[in-house]
């Protein structure tokens, strides 16, 4: 069957299209990370970078899961089955890291496995109130093809693999983020990218002085290995 996906156009650069659409070598977990996998991807599904596009944008069983319901007993429970590789809540991942919350942890083992990141502990860029000059050092990382990982304060993190500039003071950033409809999880917070609706990425505000996520988290710091 041919490939009829088309590059979104409205980001300056965009790493997923790069890793999961133009890159198409074979991308198995690295040995230390093969046990993260085993029980949510026991046929390999995920080592085929097209593979993973392909969830994103046309899948809505992965993609696009039933908001989380408030008063559910699991009240993620529509997320355990999405194989979406940055999932946090797929239930085969939560049961390799008992049910621990791993969402700085899962970006960084996506971007050493399909992204180019080295096997170490990133180191933070402390911008402080220098937003304009935090926002030029992670365009500058992607465009190189480097991805950047953002704190939100230390409670939730988000992949940064993207972005588009829409005058000086105004930024927006791509996000993968490990956590289904936003950083709480719990509003159905959804953008859309190549033409497909998904709740597994969002956007990155830079306005001025102000640099935030979502539902207002600020970014306090961004990092990438050393």
């Amino acid at each position: 069957m041919a490939d009829t996906h088309v590059k979104d156009p409205s980001w300056d650069t965009d790493l997923l299209w790069h890793y999961f659409h133009d890159v198409t070598t074979s991308a198995p977990p690295p040995l230390a990370y093969g046990k993260f996998y085993k029980n949510q991807d026991p046929l390999g599904e995920l080592s085929n970078r097209h593979r993973v596009y392909q969830m994103l944008v046309d899948e809505p069983v992965n993609t696009l899961p039933p908001p989380p319901a408030a008063d559910a007993q699991d009240p993620m429970g529509n997320n355990k089955k999405s194989m979406i590789p940055w999932n946090q809540n797929n239930g085969g991942f939560l049961k390799s890291v008992n049910n621990e919350l791993w969402c700085g942890s899962i970006i960084k083992i996506v971007f050493v496995r399909y992204m180019g990141w080295k096997m170490v502990e990133p180191a933070a860029h402390n911008f402080g109130k220098d937003v304009a000059g935090g926002v030029k050092w992670t365009i500058d990382k992607l465009s190189k093809n480097i991805p950047v990982r953002a704190s939100l304060g230390g409670t939730h993190y988000v992949g940064i693999v993207g972005h588009r500039s829409k005058d000086k003071d105004n930024t927006d950033f791509l996000c993968i983020d490990p956590w289904a409809y936003g950083a709480h999880g719990t509003t159905p917070d959804t953008i859309i990218y190549a033409g497909a609706e998904t709740a597994f990425l969002g956007i990155s505000k830079r306005s001025g002085a102000s640099w935030t996520y979502t539902e207002g988290e600020i970014v306090r710091w961004v990092e990438t290995p050393p």
